[in-house]
């Protein structure tokens, strides 16, 4: 059985999506049918064991030279790159794409208000944040923390640095989101191919995925978010991958567009001073790549 030589790890609320979306047409390359797999970052798929990781999401791989796991929350949890370099090896390749950490924290802000996770407005659940990830790191409870560690999981130079003692700058291909990703993807395309050592000039490139959104049935969201006889019973009679699968397909149909009131550049300029700058300027320096933010 094959395994995983390539894994797209984050950001989150960063394109991953649409990546996800536009590479998994391609005949040579093999991804799950249910996106964030969540094996290395979550204790209970953990534990079951590397050959439960195998049969649950990789045995339906034919032949395809491209293996990838798009679990983008693997690059915020501290112990995953210990665990997929004792799985996986030294050589398994990573793609990340940076967007301006402000954006996506507020991106993941209204995510997580959108699903009902989030009740307190955006500076609340800032000032918020590190008593509730240390509550819900006190309980074991990794999903609820990453509901919201919206400015932790902006810290890029601490994660990238924490993959960087077990794998070498080379297996990565950092990503711009700005530059890269809205203003050049074609060329984008063009460099992941040679990263891949594969042709991706004949993918329909045009495709966004996982755009804002918020339900058009709340009493539907909260059956499939919300601890409740129904996701129990369904957790006791469907395995794992078919679960994620089917709730992925009743959050889709269940989300009409949405477009959330967009911060100020004030705002925007005072949260980076404040919470990211000095983070992305370490950031610059270990990957030698400036990204531009401000």
């Amino acid at each position: 059985m094959s395994l995983p030589n390539y894994m797209f790890i984050g950001a989150a609320k960063s394109a991953t999506t649409t990546f996800f979306d536009i590479l998994k047409k391609h005949e040579d390359i093999f991804v799950p049918k249910f996106k964030e797999p969540h094996f290395f970052n979550i204790d209970e798929n953990y534990f079951k064991g590397f050959d439960w990781y195998k049969k649950t999401y990789f045995t339906d791989i034919n032949n395809e030279s491209i293996i990838i796991d798009f679990t983008p929350t693997y690059l915020y949890y501290k112990l995953c790159a210990e665990r997929i370099f004792d799985s996986l090896g030294p050589n398994v390749k990573f793609v990340i794409i940076l967007r301006n950490p402000v954006d996506r924290a507020y991106s993941h802000y209204n995510h997580s208000k959108r699903d009902g996770h989030e009740v307190s407005s955006f500076e609340e659940a800032i000032k918020l944040e590190n008593e509730r990830i240390e509550k819900f790191r006190d309980k074991n409870d990794f999903l609820s923390e990453l509901r919201c560690s919206y400015i932790s999981q902006g810290l890029y130079f601490e994660m990238i640095s924490a993959y960087l003692k077990y794998f070498d700058l080379n297996n990565f291909f950092i990503i711009n989101f700005e530059s890269e990703v809205v203003q050049n993807l074609d060329q984008t395309f063009l460099k992941l191919s040679k990263f891949l050592k594969i042709d991706l000039s004949n993918l329909d490139y045009e495709i966004h995925s996982n755009k804002s959104g918020k339900p058009k049935y709340k009493l539907l969201q909260n059956i499939i978010t919300n601890n409740n006889l129904f996701r129990k019973i369904l957790k006791i009679l469907v395995p794992q991958k078919q679960r994620q699968i089917i709730r992925n397909k009743i959050k889709n149909f269940n989300k009409e567009d949405f477009v959330y009131l967009q911060l100020s550049e004030e705002k925007r300029r005072q949260l980076f001073e404040k919470y990211f700058r000095k983070d992305i300027m370490k950031l610059e320096n270990l990957i030698g790549k400036k990204m531009n933010w401000h």
